[in-house]
């Protein structure tokens, strides 16, 4: 009896499935979980604060007063009017800019500070924080007014202000950059100085705490020596 042989069966293409992804720490992030607390700041002061609900075609007046009756912010072209700064009462002017104006747009009776700075991420702004505060707070107590001021009166003279107000006024940076946009709608401190900033609110909020702590441990202290 003649044996059958078998064919072979045909050959069935499987397709192979690749393994789900896992989400990684960056997508969670994005998702907003264990997002920094920085990251979470500045997102939100970009979206809430930064971001323009109705575009403006109106230019600001120059300088722009941003701050009860002494703090200015412009750009190069504020220096250009001699009559309006000293009609504002100007004593003091910060240049925040990479090239010194020339010596001619800067009036001889004028209090003037430079430093140099380019409006870039990576540039350290932060550095100059506690020299400008100083510094506009003189005019301050002089007084005076101050004018302070970068190419455009956009990020460098913003992000210095914000600092004065941050330190010399206890506003956060969110209430600072309010205050300021309110009066000057333009403003735009470049993503690398925001981020400064937050470092620098956290650092003067810990100051604080610290400096409260203290306090109370000198009353402590006087009430158990009584």
């Amino acid at each position: 009896m003649a044996t059958a042989t078998r064919r072979p069966l045909p050959t069935l293409k499987v397709k192979q499935l690749n393994p789900p992804r896992i989400p990684s720490q960056k997508a969670e992030s994005k998702n907003g979980k264990d997002i920094d607390p920085i990251e979470r700041r500045l997102l939100n002061i970009r979206l809430h604060i930064l971001q323009p609900i109705v575009r403006r075609t109106q230019t600001p007046t120059e300088p722009t007063l941003v701050f009860d009756s002494f703090l200015y912010i412009g750009g190069l072209k504020s220096l250009g009017n001699r009559v309006r700064l000293t009609r504002l009462k100007i004593t003091h002017i910060l240049s925040v800019v990479f090239i010194p104006p020339a010596k001619n747009l800067v009036p001889s009776h004028i209090k003037h500070l430079f430093l140099k700075a380019d409006d870039h991420i990576a540039f350290n702004i932060r550095q100059y924080f506690e020299q400008a505060c100083a510094f506009i707070d003189e005019a301050r107590q002089s007084k005076g007014g101050v004018l302070v001021h970068c190419v455009c009166g956009v990020s460098r003279s913003t992000s210095l202000c914000c600092a004065y107000l941050m330190k010399h006024h206890s506003m956060s940076l969110e209430q600072a950059l309010v205050q300021i946009r309110s009066r000057r709608h333009i403003i735009q401190p470049n993503i690398g100085f925001l981020r400064q900033l937050l470092l620098y609110d956290e650092q003067l909020q810990l100051d604080h705490t610290r400096q409260e702590k203290t306090a109370m441990n000198v009353i402590i202290e006087k009430i158990e020596n009584i």
